[in-house]
């Protein structure tokens, strides 16, 4: 599909769709009768004075006969087998009779092809119909869905700026993550993040109301937005369908392992505001499995955002959204001119069960007569355990707490891979720590790491970013450093009464940033754990991290921690710092010199079950040094599966009890 572009105020474009359609297929096959009869009747009047003419002019009509059906079959598109067969059958007594018997034949088998695929051409019509009916009908299903459900949405977003290599640098970065809500016409996301007051305003001063209300939309549009995001779940929540939108079928299409339609997709009137761009249908039950383009509207002030939407298949006719990447290469809109951004939205917990900060009754289960309370502690606890039990209550509230919020992952495989790497720390220092260290994941992008208790926490994006096992010991040091040193949390966190909060406010409500001085005596424990660890002689490696790390100063979103207190301060890099001088220098245009990962390197998240698995992809060789990209986004291509039937028995059965809205 192609259309003519259009800048922002110009005359409203009109999609360049020349569909070949089934109607079209059959007038192209008439024109391939009619010549075929005007042949027949050029070759019955020639003169058939010598049966060596007749033989040789049978022979050219035979020849003539298959050709003609060649191209018969090229114009219904392989729509009418028949010709083929008809056509490649030797016309009767075309060498004793003469040319024009053969040439009749020819006529004759196309029009019977062209007749046969004006039949197979109708029924290829009344497929296409049916299978983009079924998948309006799964979209409106899906949509009901969701209204239902609550899941965490999270938008990272990029500007990017060219570099000395030839490629692309973040310049500047923006965040958001909160819950898709429902408002009746539409799905919006509900902010989790505090934000401060806009620039934009603080200029104005006291100049309010009426005055700033004609600048107020202009300068709050953000094209990076919660809702603009929001919107490219859906290619059009309402209208999705034929009456509205011209579909123009393409090819067939795996996407893993899944088989797809594709389709080129552009709104019936070129004035609606809808989606033009290319979807991707799977043939088994005609679920839209990924769509690719933008949505436009004919009209000033509302920029045009390119995106590409994907969806995974958790249930028996359930594909959910997962993923969507976007990119602008000269993106202008308003004042911002010629901007180059990628970003990425991801959702998850689709599943989370509790409603109000009570869990849903449908997941409790009644317990027998036969159940038999804790044997009873011989004594009570002495000041020291009661101060350890205590301490413990607050962390384990905390914990309990971010996973109700969707923001911890389960406990899986990922969390025992930490762990061992944190007890190679532990036992070549000979630590003695009860209760046992454990690791946990926190599902968010910003590179964060930090202890609650006895459970050290890192990131999803931290993770990601690490190049080797030697900078995540180095992580894990630092955190462990805390545990050793006896660094606690705020106890207050041990009464029921403080975890009582709207999920919207979590980040404000729990607090866990430490002094400075803390901060101080953790790096230089941390150093000496390393020190006696099998990271040894990879301290290297690690200070290569932070180097490159330091650089990304800028990137305000990325580092800025919503829990700790992250890797910076005042600007600067402010944790590991001794770790700098034992790496090499940073050589960007070195292909061979790794210092960051990408995002999305490493993890992978289930957004129905929240679960992580490590990627097993193999590793890409590098062909140049803008492919090295740390700390960037990138696209997603995923490896797509139908979840196999005993899967999908157990997660519909899980999710009938889900869909709670927070």
């Amino acid at each position: 599909m192609q259309w003519r572009g259009m800048q922002m105020g110009a005359a409203v474009r009109k999609p360049a769709l020349e569909p070949a359609t089934p109607r079209s297929r059959v007038v192209a096959a008439a024109r391939v009768v009619a010549r075929a009869r005007a042949m027949a009747q050029a070759v019955g009047a020639a003169p058939r004075t010598r049966a060596a003419a007749n033989t040789r002019a049978g022979a050219m009509a035979g020849a003539t006969a298959m050709l003609l059906a060649a191209a018969l079959a090229s114009a219904l598109g392989s729509l009418a087998p028949a010709a083929w067969a008809q056509a490649a059958t030797p016309a009767k007594g075309a060498g004793r009779t003469g040319a024009a018997a053969a040439a009749h034949g020819a006529a004759g088998a196309a029009g019977a092809a062209a007749h046969g695929a004006g039949g197979a051409a109708g029924a290829a019509a009344r497929l296409e119909a049916r299978i983009l009916d079924r998948m309006a009908a799964n979209e409106r299903a899906l949509v009901e869905r969701m209204q239902t459900m609550s899941p965490r949405m999270e938008t990272y977003l990029q500007d990017f700026a060219p570099n000395k290599l030839g490629g692309e640098s973040p310049v500047k970065d923006r965040y958001y993550l909160g819950r898709l809500s429902w408002d009746g016409k539409g799905f919006r996301a509900i902010s989790f993040l505090r934000r401060p007051q806009p620039a934009w305003l603080e200029d104005l001063g006291p100049i309010t109301g009426a005055l700033a209300a004609p600048l107020a939309h202009l300068f709050q549009y953000n094209y990076g937005g919660r809702n603009t995001f929001a919107r490219m779940l859906f290619p059009d929540v309402a209208h999705f369908n034929r009456r509205h939108y011209r579909f123009q079928y393409l090819r067939q299409e795996f996407l893993g392992q899944v088989r797809c339609y594709v389709f080129d997709v552009a709104p019936r009137n070129p004035r609606y505001d809808g989606f033009w761009g290319r979807v991707w249908i799977e043939d088994e039950h005609d679920h839209l499995v990924r769509f690719n383009g933008t949505f436009y509207r004919p009209r000033a002030f509302h920029p045009e955002l390119h995106f590409d939407s994907w969806r995974m298949n958790v249930a028996p006719g359930v594909w959910i959204p997962f993923f969507i990447y976007s990119e602008e290469t000269d993106f202008s809109y308003g004042f911002v001119v010629h901007t180059r951004f990628r970003a990425q939205t991801r959702l998850w917990g689709y599943q989370l069960r509790y409603a109000g900060g009570r869990e849903a009754l449908a997941s409790m289960s009644i317990a027998g007569p036969r159940v038999h309370a804790p044997a009873a502690v011989a004594h009570d606890l002495s000041p020291v355990a009661s101060y350890r039990r205590w301490q413990r209550q607050a962390a384990d509230n905390i914990l309990r707490r971010l996973e109700r919020a969707g923001l911890l992952a389960p406990r899986g495989a990922v969390d025992q891979v930490l762990d061992t790497v944190a007890n190679n720390l532990v036992v070549t220092n000979h630590l003695h720590i009860h209760p046992p260290v454990r690791c946990r994941v926190l599902l968010t992008t910003p590179l964060e790491a930090l202890t609650i208790g006895h459970t050290i926490v890192l990131s999803r994006g931290l993770i990601d970013t690490l190049p080797n096992e030697a900078s995540l010991a180095a992580m894990l040091a630092h955190e462990l450093a805390h545990i050793a040193l006896d660094h606690t949390i705020n106890s207050e966190y041990g009464f029921a009464d403080t975890m009582l909060f709207p999920t919207r406010d979590i980040f404000a409500a729990i607090r866990l940033k430490r002094p400075a001085w803390q901060e101080r005596q953790a790096d230089r424990l941390a150093l000496a754990l390393l020190e006696r660890s099998p990271y040894k002689s990879e301290l290297g490696e690690a200070g290569l991290y932070l180097r490159a790390l330091a650089q990304r100063a800028g990137d305000s979103a990325l580092i800025g921690p919503q829990f700790s207190n992250g890797f910076f301060r005042h600007g600067m890099l402010d944790r590991l710092t001794a770790l700098i001088p034992k790496s090499p220098p940073l050589r960007p245009a070195n292909v061979h010199q790794i210092a960051a990962f990408p995002l999305g390197s490493w993890l992978y998240l289930n957004p129905w079950t929240d679960q992580l698995r490590l990627q097993t992809a193999p590793n890409t060789p590098l062909v140049s040094a803008r492919e090295k990209m740390p700390f960037q986004i990138t696209p997603l291509f995923p490896y797509l599966v139908r979840v196999p039937h005993a899967a999908k028995n157990a997660a519909a059965g899980r999710g009938a009890a889900s869909g709670q809205r927070r």
